[in-house]
């Protein structure tokens, strides 16, 4: 069932009003504003476990070797972090990109198991990408009115984002938001591990010793691993450690070569060869662009 056009043109409306121009975090806890007045080139990112949701404009999304087309309307779910590009297609100073985005959290998603019966389970992926739900947006409406309101916020946005969670378990996506609760102990092996991976990017890693922590064969952890994050493990963490030097690049934290050491590289030039790689650009132009 497709989100009524009025709903969505109520969510861009309070989400135009409050889109800052450089720091995407709103007021409320874990909600996300997204917004772009022209089309871009594709911009590398790390998928977080979060909904998104694209209200107006059209999006292309990049996800290891698939591509998906956003349209209003569309929303997605991830429950681990996944690398991927993004780029906005259409979008103008008259009728701008608009994208939603809310964290999901753990823990809300468990409470809410609690007091759930467990429907059948359906076939689950990594991310899924469908169109919203009625009832979804209405209940991200709410929350995200309480910007127009912000003295509600401390009362209200913890109620507001269980009622929304609680949306997400009963439609389609429930099964999936299921193993972010606690289902599914091969996931949360893979996610544990990813999760380490990526906070601990520019040490050694031990493929056979991560493989152990999380309870699993080597074989076993990189079919699954991949099946996951769409990346090998050693894949996963090389793109980490690039989406971080990129992050420090352009705030100007360092030069390229101390950026490179500090995310993990013993040698400069390599790490300038998979930089423009991945990026498609040499590392010096994001300095360049930063200064």
């Amino acid at each position: 069932m497709s989100a009524p056009a009025s709903l969505l043109e109520s969510l861009v409306g309070i989400a135009s009003r409050h889109a800052g121009t450089r720091d995407a975090r709103t007021l409320v806890p874990g909600l996300s504003i997204w917004s772009a007045h022209g089309p871009s080139q594709a911009i590398p990112g790390l998928f977080e476990p979060a909904f998104y949701l694209l209200a107006q404009g059209s999006k292309r999304l990049t996800f290891a070797d698939s591509e998906h087309d956003f349209h209003p309307g569309m929303c997605a779910v991830a429950l681990v972090g996944l690398p991927f590009s993004s780029r906005v297609v259409e979008a103008s100073v008259d009728k701008p990109y608009v994208g939603l985005s809310v964290r999901l959290d753990a823990g809300v998603i468990s409470s809410l198991l609690i007091d759930m019966s467990e429907p059948p389970l359906r076939r689950r992926d990594t991310i899924t990408i469908m169109q919203a739900e009625p009832l979804v947006l209405d209940a991200l409406a709410r929350l995200l009115a309480l910007l127009d309101t912000p003295a509600d916020i401390a009362v209200l946005a913890a109620q507001f984002e269980r009622e929304f969670c609680y949306r997400l378990l009963q439609g389609p996506m429930g099964s999936q938001l299921r193993e972010m609760g606690g289902y599914g102990a091969r996931f949360w092996q893979i996610r544990k591990a990813a999760e380490w991976i990526a906070t601990h990017a520019n040490q050694p890693m031990s493929i056979a010793q991560l493989a152990d922590w999380v309870g699993m064969s080597v074989t076993s952890f990189h079919r699954h691993f991949k099946a996951v994050t769409g990346h090998a493990p050693l894949a996963y963490q090389r793109y980490i450690r690039l989406f971080h030097a990129r992050q420090q690049l352009a705030s100007g934290a360092g030069n390229v070569t101390s950026v490179a050491f500090a995310v993990g590289y013993a040698n400069a030039s390599q790490f300038s060869r998979e930089y423009k790689k991945c990026f498609g650009v040499p590392p010096v132009n994001d300095v360049l662009r930063s200064a």
